[in-house]
Protein backbone atom coordinates (compact mmCIF):
# COMPACT_ATOMS: atom_id res chain seq x y z
CA UNK A 1 0.00 0.00 0.00
CA UNK A 2 1.33 3.76 -0.53
CA UNK A 3 0.19 5.21 2.28
CA UNK A 4 2.42 6.70 5.21
CA UNK A 5 1.30 4.61 8.22
CA UNK A 6 2.51 4.83 12.36
CA UNK A 7 5.87 2.31 10.99
CA UNK A 8 5.98 2.77 7.24
CA UNK A 9 9.59 3.79 7.02
CA UNK A 10 10.85 6.13 4.06
CA UNK A 11 13.34 4.62 1.62
CA UNK A 12 16.87 5.60 0.51
CA UNK A 13 18.43 3.10 -1.66
CA UNK A 14 22.43 3.16 -1.82
CA UNK A 15 23.10 1.92 -5.45
CA UNK A 16 27.16 0.35 -6.13
CA UNK A 17 28.65 2.03 -8.96
CA UNK A 18 29.39 -0.17 -12.09
CA UNK A 19 31.08 0.25 -15.23
CA UNK A 20 28.29 1.47 -17.92
CA UNK A 21 25.45 -0.37 -19.10
CA UNK A 22 25.99 -3.06 -16.46
CA UNK A 23 23.32 -3.98 -13.66
CA UNK A 24 23.35 -1.79 -10.47
CA UNK A 25 23.09 -3.70 -6.89
CA UNK A 26 22.49 -2.13 -3.05
CA UNK A 27 25.76 -1.12 -1.80
CA UNK A 28 24.53 -2.51 1.08
CA UNK A 29 22.03 -4.60 2.80
CA UNK A 30 19.88 -4.30 5.89
CA UNK A 31 21.62 -6.14 9.02
CA UNK A 32 18.83 -7.60 10.98
CA UNK A 33 18.80 -10.42 13.91
CA UNK A 34 17.34 -13.37 12.40
CA UNK A 35 15.78 -13.50 15.57
CA UNK A 36 13.99 -9.58 15.69
CA UNK A 37 12.71 -11.00 12.31
CA UNK A 38 11.16 -14.03 13.80
CA UNK A 39 9.57 -12.21 16.58
CA UNK A 40 8.43 -9.42 14.81
CA UNK A 41 7.16 -11.62 11.91
CA UNK A 42 5.50 -13.74 14.67
CA UNK A 43 3.44 -10.92 15.74
CA UNK A 44 2.36 -9.80 12.62
CA UNK A 45 1.37 -12.58 11.27
CA UNK A 46 -0.72 -13.54 14.54
CA UNK A 47 -2.42 -10.04 13.93
CA UNK A 48 -3.31 -11.02 10.08
CA UNK A 49 -4.62 -14.40 11.07
CA UNK A 50 -6.74 -12.72 13.86
CA UNK A 51 -10.69 -12.56 12.26
CA UNK A 52 -11.62 -10.22 14.81
CA UNK A 53 -10.41 -7.84 17.45
CA UNK A 54 -10.73 -5.19 19.60
CA UNK A 55 -7.71 -3.30 21.72
CA UNK A 56 -6.89 0.16 23.62
CA UNK A 57 -4.16 2.42 23.24
CA UNK A 58 -2.56 4.61 25.64
CA UNK A 59 -0.68 6.89 23.55
CA UNK A 60 1.86 10.23 25.07
CA UNK A 61 3.40 12.45 21.86
CA UNK A 62 6.20 14.76 21.92
CA UNK A 63 5.18 18.12 20.38
CA UNK A 64 7.65 21.02 19.54
CA UNK A 65 6.38 24.40 20.50
CA UNK A 66 7.23 27.66 18.32
CA UNK A 67 9.22 28.87 21.18
CA UNK A 68 11.22 25.41 21.52
CA UNK A 69 9.52 23.65 24.59
CA UNK A 70 8.68 20.26 24.18
CA UNK A 71 5.79 19.19 25.82
CA UNK A 72 4.19 15.89 25.92
CA UNK A 73 0.30 15.45 25.34
CA UNK A 74 -1.73 12.13 25.91
CA UNK A 75 -4.42 10.45 23.61
CA UNK A 76 -6.74 7.15 24.15
CA UNK A 77 -7.19 5.34 21.14
CA UNK A 78 -9.79 1.90 20.50
CA UNK A 79 -10.36 -0.40 17.70
CA UNK A 80 -12.25 -2.95 16.93
CA UNK A 81 -11.80 -4.74 13.61
CA UNK A 82 -13.62 -7.74 11.75
CA UNK A 83 -12.15 -8.76 8.62
CA UNK A 84 -11.94 -8.28 5.76
CA UNK A 85 -14.49 -5.51 5.89
CA UNK A 86 -15.56 -3.81 9.20
CA UNK A 87 -13.32 -1.25 11.50
CA UNK A 88 -13.84 1.38 14.13
CA UNK A 89 -11.59 3.74 15.69
CA UNK A 90 -12.22 6.26 18.62
CA UNK A 91 -9.37 8.85 19.32
CA UNK A 92 -9.97 11.09 22.25
CA UNK A 93 -8.31 13.33 24.14
CA UNK A 94 -10.09 15.54 27.10
CA UNK A 95 -13.59 16.65 25.41
CA UNK A 96 -11.62 16.64 21.59
CA UNK A 97 -11.90 13.57 19.60
CA UNK A 98 -12.59 11.63 15.59
CA UNK A 99 -14.13 8.73 15.43
CA UNK A 100 -14.28 6.66 12.78
CA UNK A 101 -17.16 3.66 11.35
CA UNK A 102 -16.50 1.67 7.96
CA UNK A 103 -18.92 -1.02 7.36
CA UNK A 104 -17.89 -2.73 4.02
CA UNK A 105 -19.82 0.04 2.45
CA UNK A 106 -19.71 3.22 3.70
CA UNK A 107 -16.51 5.39 5.27
CA UNK A 108 -18.02 7.91 8.39
CA UNK A 109 -15.78 10.13 10.13
CA UNK A 110 -16.66 11.87 13.10
CA UNK A 111 -15.78 15.23 14.51
CA UNK A 112 -16.60 15.39 18.59
CA UNK A 113 -15.23 18.52 19.17
CA UNK A 114 -17.53 20.18 16.59
CA UNK A 115 -19.87 17.66 16.00
CA UNK A 116 -19.57 17.37 12.18
CA UNK A 117 -19.66 14.18 10.23
CA UNK A 118 -19.26 12.90 6.60
CA UNK A 119 -19.95 10.01 4.58
CA UNK A 120 -18.34 8.56 1.75
CA UNK A 121 -18.66 5.27 -0.33
CA UNK A 122 -15.85 2.98 0.46
CA UNK A 123 -14.52 0.24 -1.17
CA UNK A 124 -14.54 -3.90 -0.27
CA UNK A 125 -11.93 -4.29 1.97
CA UNK A 126 -9.86 -2.88 5.21
CA UNK A 127 -6.87 -2.31 3.07
CA UNK A 128 -8.35 -0.24 0.14
CA UNK A 129 -10.43 1.85 2.58
CA UNK A 130 -7.06 3.13 4.66
CA UNK A 131 -5.92 4.10 1.06
CA UNK A 132 -8.52 5.59 0.01
CA UNK A 133 -8.92 7.68 3.22
CA UNK A 134 -5.63 8.76 3.37
CA UNK A 135 -4.53 9.70 -0.37
CA UNK A 136 -7.54 10.91 -1.19
CA UNK A 137 -9.16 12.59 1.83
CA UNK A 138 -5.56 13.04 4.09
CA UNK A 139 -6.70 11.36 6.86
CA UNK A 140 -4.94 8.50 8.79
CA UNK A 141 -6.40 6.25 10.58
CA UNK A 142 -4.72 5.51 13.89
CA UNK A 143 -3.55 2.24 14.54
CA UNK A 144 -3.99 1.48 10.75
CA UNK A 145 -0.49 -0.74 11.18
CA UNK A 146 -2.49 -3.04 12.94
CA UNK A 147 -5.59 -3.67 11.43
CA UNK A 148 -3.86 -3.80 7.50
CA UNK A 149 -3.99 -7.21 6.21
CA UNK A 150 0.04 -7.80 5.72
CA UNK A 151 1.28 -5.80 9.07
CA UNK A 152 4.88 -7.21 8.56
CA UNK A 153 5.47 -5.84 5.14
CA UNK A 154 4.01 -2.27 6.11
CA UNK A 155 6.05 -2.14 9.64
CA UNK A 156 10.03 -3.77 7.36
CA UNK A 157 9.47 -1.33 4.69
CA UNK A 158 12.56 0.45 3.94
CA UNK A 159 14.45 -0.64 7.69
CA UNK A 160 17.92 -0.50 7.64
CA UNK A 161 18.91 -2.53 10.22
CA UNK A 162 17.08 -4.45 13.52
CA UNK A 163 17.68 -6.17 17.21
CA UNK A 164 16.78 -8.33 19.54
CA UNK A 165 17.36 -6.34 23.34
CA UNK A 166 15.96 -9.11 25.36
CA UNK A 167 12.97 -9.99 27.68
CA UNK A 168 11.71 -7.60 29.95
CA UNK A 169 7.64 -6.87 31.13
CA UNK A 170 5.60 -4.23 30.03
CA UNK A 171 2.35 -3.72 32.78
CA UNK A 172 2.92 -7.53 34.09
CA UNK A 173 3.02 -8.67 30.70
CA UNK A 174 6.22 -10.81 29.40
CA UNK A 175 7.47 -9.15 26.41
CA UNK A 176 10.14 -9.28 23.98
CA UNK A 177 11.78 -6.24 22.72
CA UNK A 178 13.34 -5.56 19.86
CA UNK A 179 13.98 -2.61 17.21
CA UNK A 180 14.02 -1.23 14.40
CA UNK A 181 16.08 1.61 12.55
CA UNK A 182 15.58 3.68 8.74
CA UNK A 183 17.27 7.07 7.85
CA UNK A 184 14.35 9.22 9.78
CA UNK A 185 13.36 7.01 12.60
CA UNK A 186 14.49 4.29 15.25
CA UNK A 187 11.49 2.12 16.60
CA UNK A 188 11.00 -0.55 19.04
CA UNK A 189 8.44 -2.70 19.91
CA UNK A 190 7.76 -5.22 22.88
CA UNK A 191 5.31 -8.00 22.15
CA UNK A 192 3.87 -10.61 24.25
CA UNK A 193 6.05 -13.96 24.93
CA UNK A 194 3.45 -17.10 24.35
CA UNK A 195 1.12 -18.07 22.25
CA UNK A 196 -0.71 -14.88 21.31
CA UNK A 197 2.25 -12.72 20.24
CA UNK A 198 0.44 -9.16 20.56
CA UNK A 199 2.29 -5.72 20.58
CA UNK A 200 2.34 -4.12 24.10
CA UNK A 201 4.52 -1.20 23.65
CA UNK A 202 5.22 0.88 20.80
CA UNK A 203 8.10 3.63 21.02
CA UNK A 204 8.85 5.80 17.52
CA UNK A 205 11.63 8.20 17.82
CA UNK A 206 11.65 10.79 14.71
CA UNK A 207 15.39 11.51 14.73
CA UNK A 208 15.90 13.33 12.00
CA UNK A 209 12.93 16.39 13.36
CA UNK A 210 13.69 18.77 16.09
CA UNK A 211 14.04 17.90 18.91
CA UNK A 212 13.59 13.99 18.04
CA UNK A 213 10.25 13.90 19.19
CA UNK A 214 9.01 10.69 20.38
CA UNK A 215 5.64 8.42 20.22
CA UNK A 216 5.10 5.89 22.83
CA UNK A 217 1.62 3.89 22.97
CA UNK A 218 1.07 1.11 25.43
CA UNK A 219 -1.76 -1.62 24.19
CA UNK A 220 -4.25 -3.00 26.79
CA UNK A 221 -7.20 -4.72 26.81
CA UNK A 222 -6.62 -7.35 23.73
CA UNK A 223 -9.75 -8.73 22.80
CA UNK A 224 -9.74 -11.98 20.46
CA UNK A 225 -12.23 -14.07 21.48
CA UNK A 226 -15.54 -11.84 21.16
CA UNK A 227 -16.57 -10.45 17.67
CA UNK A 228 -18.21 -7.23 17.54
CA UNK A 229 -21.92 -7.56 16.10
CA UNK A 230 -22.95 -4.83 12.87
CA UNK A 231 -24.14 -2.47 15.26
CA UNK A 232 -20.24 -1.66 16.31
CA UNK A 233 -19.92 -0.38 12.89
CA UNK A 234 -22.85 1.28 12.34
CA UNK A 235 -22.52 5.29 12.92
CA UNK A 236 -25.90 6.64 14.34
CA UNK A 237 -25.67 10.56 14.51
CA UNK A 238 -24.99 11.98 18.01
CA UNK A 239 -28.22 14.56 18.85
CA UNK A 240 -27.47 18.06 17.13
CA UNK A 241 -24.60 16.82 14.86
CA UNK A 242 -24.39 18.18 11.66
CA UNK A 243 -23.50 16.41 7.99
CA UNK A 244 -20.90 17.98 5.88
CA UNK A 245 -19.48 16.99 2.92
CA UNK A 246 -16.16 14.73 2.43
CA UNK A 247 -14.60 16.52 -0.30
CA UNK A 248 -11.11 15.01 -1.77
CA UNK A 249 -7.89 16.63 -1.54
CA UNK A 250 -7.73 16.61 -5.14
CA UNK A 251 -10.66 19.71 -4.33
CA UNK A 252 -8.88 21.32 -2.02
CA UNK A 253 -11.58 20.20 0.62
CA UNK A 254 -10.73 19.02 4.70
CA UNK A 255 -12.27 16.50 6.20
CA UNK A 256 -14.44 17.06 9.83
Amino acid sequence: MKRTTLLSLLAVLLLAGARAGAETAPATQPTIDPLADQILRASCDFLAKSPAFAVHAEVWKDVVLESGHKIQVTRNFDLVLRRPDHLYVDAHAHHKGRSIWYDGKTLTVLDRERNLYGIIDAPANIDQTLDLAAQDYGVTIPMEDLAVSDPYASAMKNVTDGGYFGDEPVLGVSCRHIGFSSDVIDWQLWVADGPQPLPQKLVINYKTQEQTPQYIAIFSKWNLTDRATDLAFQFIAPPGSVQTPLVSKKAGGKVP
